[in-house]
C-alpha cells in the first residue's frame, strides 16, 4: 500500500487553499488592499512550491539535487519578504495616526528583507555556506543559520506587536478580524518549532488569509461587488479622509469625476450583460493608468470618481487624456456604439479651502456634467 508522507498532503491542500483564494481575490476587488492581499498569497504560494521542490530533491539527490539548490534558496531568500507583504497588508486598513511609530517598525522589516536577500545571494553565489550548503549530496545548515533563524522568529513576533501595538489605528470595523493573520503566522512559527517534517509557517499564514477572505476581504461593505473598486460608501469615506488629512497636513490632492458618454446606447443595442462589462472594463482602465495608490471608485451607475494626491494637474490632464486614448480602442475592440467615450469633471483641492467633502464632490459632479453638455452639443453637430 503506497503510503503519502504527512507533509505532502499538507502541502497540497495548503497550496490548493491558496490557489483558490488568489481566484477568488482576483474577481472581488482591484482596490490596494486587494493587490496587497494577492502579493501576501502569491509569496505564500511560491514559498510553499519551493519548499516541496526543496523536499523532493533531497528525497533524489542523484538525480534531482539540483531542485533541492533551488527551492531551498528560494525559501531562504523569500521568508522575510511574505512577512513584509503582512505589514503592507495592515497598513492599508489603518488610518494615518502614529504615522511616525509605524514607518519605524515597516523599515526595520524593510532593512531586514533587503539585507537577507543580499545576504543569502552573495551566501550562494560565492560558497561562504552561511545558511545552507551541500556536500556529497547533503544539505547541512550553514554556521549562521540559527542566527538567521532566531532572527526570523523575532520578526514573526514583531509581527503580532506590530497588530497589537497600533490596534487602534486600525479602522473601528476591521479591527478584530485582520488581527487573524499575524496571530496565525506566529502560530504556525511557533508549531514549526516542534514539528520539524511539516511546514506550518505555510500553513499558519494560508489560515490566516482564509478568515480574512471570508469575513473581512469577500465581503468588504466599501467595495462595489461588480467592478472591485471602491463602491459609493466606501468612496464618501475615503474623500472625507483626505480632506481631513489635507487640511491637517496642508497637503492638496487631485480628483476626477468620470461618466460613460452613451452607455445607455451599449446596453439598449447590445444588452444590459454588455452593459455590465463595459462598466467593468471603464474601472480596470482606470485601475491600470492611475494605479493601485489611487482611490477609485464607482460613485453610481455608469459613475466613477479618482481622488489621488501625488498627481500634479498637469500630470492629471495626462492621465485623462490616456483613459480617452485607451477607451477608444476598447470600444473599438468590443464593437460599442459610436460615441462611447468619457466626460471628466477634475479639479485640486486646496487645503486652506476649507470646502468639505460633499461640497467637492458636487463640485466635480458640476464640472463633469459641463464636458458632458458640451459632448452632447459637439455629438449633435
Amino acid at each position: 500500500m503506497l503510503e503519502v508522507e504527512s507533509w505532502v498532503t499538507l502541502n497540497f491542500f495548503t497550496s490548493f487553499l491558496l490557489v483558490l483564494l488568489l481566484i477568488f481575490q482576483n474577481k472581488s476587488s482591484k482596490l490596494q488592499n486587494g493587490r496587497k492581499y494577492s502579493a501576501i498569497l502569491t509569496c505564500t504560494l511560491i514559498l510553499l512550491a519551493s519548499e516541496s521542490i526543496g523536499r523532493i530533491g533531497e528525497t533524489y539527490p542523484e538525480e534531482l539535487l539540483f531542485l533541492a539548490r533551488i527551492g531551498y534558496f528560494m525559501i531562504f531568500l523569500l521568508d522575510p519578504v511574505d512577512i513584509l507583504f503582512a505589514i503592507y497588508y495592515m497598513d492599508c486598513w489603518m488610518d494615518e495616526g502614529n504615522k511616525y511609530s509605524r514607518n519605524v517598525f515597516r523599515i526595520a522589516f524593510e532593512l531586514f528583507a533587503i539585507s537577507n536577500i543580499l545576504l543569502v545571494t552573495f551566501s550562494v553565489l560565492f560558497n561562504t555556506r552561511w545558511f545552507f550548503y551541500f556536500e556529497d549530496n547533503i544539505y547541512y545548515r550553514g554556521q549562521y543559520f540559527y542566527l538567521r533563524a532566531i532572527m526570523l522568529m523575532i520578526f514573526i513576533c514583531l509581527l503580532v506587536v506590530y497588530a497589537v501595538m497600533f490596534r487602534d489605528n486600525f479602522m473601528s470595523e476591521y479591527k478584530k478580524t485582520v488581527l487573524f493573520l499575524p496571530v496565525f503566522s506566529f502560530v504556525g512559527a511557533v508549531l514549526q518549532v516542534f514539528l520539524a517534517n511539516l511546514d506550518t509557517t505555510y500553513a499558519g499564514i494560508s489560515l490566516g488569509c482564509l478568515i480574512v477572505f471570508f469575513f473581512f476581504q469577500s465581503k468588504d461593505v466599501n467595495v462595489d461587488y461588480l467592478t472591485g473598486v471602491l463602491n459609493r460608501r466606501g468612496l464618501d469615506i475615503k474623500l472625507q479622509d483626505m480632506v481631513k488629512n489635507s487640511s491637517a497636513n496642508g497637503r492638496d490632492f487631485m480628483a476626477v469625476m468620470i461618466d460613460i458618454d452613451n452607455f445607455k446606447e451599449i446596453n439598449d443595442s447590445m444588452g444590459h450583460d454588455e452593459g455590465d462589462k463595459a462598466i467593468k472594463l471603464v474601472a480596470d482602465l482606470l485601475v491600470d493608468i492611475f494605479g493601485a495608490d489611487a482611490n477609485i471608485g464607482r460613485f453610481g451607475g455608469d459613475e466613477f470618481c479618482v481622488a489621488v494626491d501625488n498627481l500634479s494637474e498637469y500630470e492629471m490632464s495626462k492621465r485623462i487624456d490616456q483613459l480617452h486614448a485607451a477607451l477608444a480602442k476598447t470600444a473599438k475592440k468590443h464593437g460599442w456604439p459610436k460615441g462611447v467615450d468619457v466626460s471628466c469633471g477634475c479639479k485640486e483641492y486646496f487645503h486652506g479651502s476649507g470646502v468639505s467633502a460633499a461640497d467637492f464632490q458636487q463640485n466635480l459632479d458640476k464640472l463633469m456634467y459641463l464636458e458632458k453638455q458640451k459632448h452632447h452639443e459637439k455629438n449633435l453637430m
